[in-house]
């Protein structure tokens, strides 16, 4: 019998949350690694997406319908191609409005017969069932619209948001002033709330994001798709998005993101002001090279700091990619337990450049407290003085900064990186 997990199952055709939840179980059932094997377990996925495992045992269940990112990050973890993965975003959306449209009675359903003034109207679209209310709002124009749902109880316009239609949604959320819209939003289910806001024209969602609170964005922010959060992010002001990163409740991969998004001085001042642990969240997620290319501008102590908070391996890696006497700076200031565990795990050729840029004493003492066979080889790979290394596979060129410089060239293209002097005196 031919195996019938041979190919992912086609999403086109799922518009329920009852048939997301079946293609999401057969899609699992799908990443099995061969015919005999098991497929992964929830808790596998749950490692690999970094989502809970309760959510994706939700999403499988079809009680509820699971947020974009959920599915996203479940479908990329059973190993489906990036160009599939909007196919089951596209999906998940597809449920959404059709879950929204089964629960909006017909027109003739709704109360005629309301009073005109907004708060009279307002007072009785409170009380009536969710599903007339927002039967009737539908009827109005947006503007209309958005002033009764900022008269009416939270509760009430919370629950005739969750019934109307997506577009119907944007255009009363675009009318509203932004503080009534993200006041709304704060009280709407969390998933819901964040593809409504990533939804929202542009501008319209970078001023509702403004007026949440700092903890409310973060969390709205991780729940969307990334290009989404990071469009609205890119626009928001600089003060905003350090108050953002101060805030715990932010994801280490998205506030990498955020740190990415304006340029270098300011990724380097919010690297020096934030909570130690965060920082070095940030420096132990980051490449090897974009790690040594932010250590290297901070200050000193702050840079040994945030190394001290990695284990020895990770940074032996970053000091092996940074300018060899600002990394010698680094390491000749570090306490001597935690410069020769760095010392006892880098290459040998990176090592001996650091050993050959810092001071001749210090270099003594490091090498006295290494273990000495690790030291005698260290001492051999010691230049003195620092010769050109020729170019060639593995190697950089140890007397200019061009590699450190093209890193941050790379991740902030519209600032200038800082000059020898810029840093160096630091």
């Amino acid at each position: 019998m031919s195996n019938p997990y041979a190919a992912p199952p086609d999403v086109l055709s799922v518009n329920t949350v009852a048939e997301l939840a079946d293609a999401l179980g057969r899609l699992r059932r799908w990443a099995r690694p061969g015919p005999a094997a098991d497929p992964p377990t929830l808790r596998v996925l749950a490692d690999r997406t970094g989502i809970p495992l309760t959510t994706i045992a939700n999403a499988l269940s079809g009680r509820t319908l699971p947020g974009t990112r959920v599915v996203y990050e479940f479908a990329r973890a059973c190993g489906l191609p990036e160009d599939d993965l909007p196919l089951w975003t596209e999906a998940r959306q597809r449920a959404a409005d059709s879950r929204r449209a089964r629960r909006r009675p017909p027109a003739a359903a709704v109360t005629a017969g309301l009073p005109a003034p907004v708060t009279d109207t307002a007072a009785v679209l409170t009380v009536i069932p969710a599903t007339v209310a927002a039967s009737y709002l539908a009827t109005l124009a947006p503007y209309e619209a958005g002033q009764n749902l900022t008269a009416m109880t939270e509760a009430a316009a919370v629950d005739c948001l969750a019934v109307m239609p997506t577009h119907v949604v944007l255009d009363c959320l675009t009318a509203m002033v932004p503080a009534a819209a993200a006041r709304l939003l704060q009280a709407e289910d969390l998933v819901l709330a964040a593809d409504q806001l990533h939804l929202l024209p542009l501008p319209v969602g970078q001023a509702v994001l403004a007026a949440l609170p700092t903890a409310v964005a973060s969390r709205l922010l991780f729940e969307m798709p990334r290009t989404a959060a990071l469009g609205l992010v890119s626009g928001m002001t600089t003060a905003w998005k350090t108050a953002l990163m101060t805030d715990p409740a932010l994801p280490t991969a998205l506030a990498i993101e955020v740190l990415y998004s304006t340029d270098y001085t300011w990724a380097i001042s919010v690297l020096t002001t934030i909570d130690a642990a965060r920082a070095g969240k940030i420096i132990a997620s980051v490449a090897p090279d974009a790690a040594a290319g932010l250590l290297t501008g901070l200050p000193t102590a702050r840079g040994c700091d945030l190394l001290t908070r990695t284990d020895p391996d990770r940074a032996g890696l970053i000091l092996a990619e940074a300018d060899p006497h600002q990394g010698a700076t680094l390491l000749a200031t570090l306490s001597t337990t935690t410069a020769t565990a760095i010392l006892a795990v880098m290459p040998q050729a990176e090592a001996g450049e650091l050993l050959a840029a810092m001071d001749s004493g210090r270099r003594r003492h490091l090498l006295a407290n290494t273990e000495p066979r690790r030291a005698s080889v260290l001492r051999a790979a010691t230049p003195s003085p620092q010769p050109a290394r020729t170019a060639g596979p593995g190697h950089r060129d140890p007397s200019s900064r061009a590699v450190l410089s093209a890193t941050v060239a790379r991740l902030f293209p519209d600032h200038r990186p800082p000059s020898a002097d810029d840093i160096g005196g630091r």
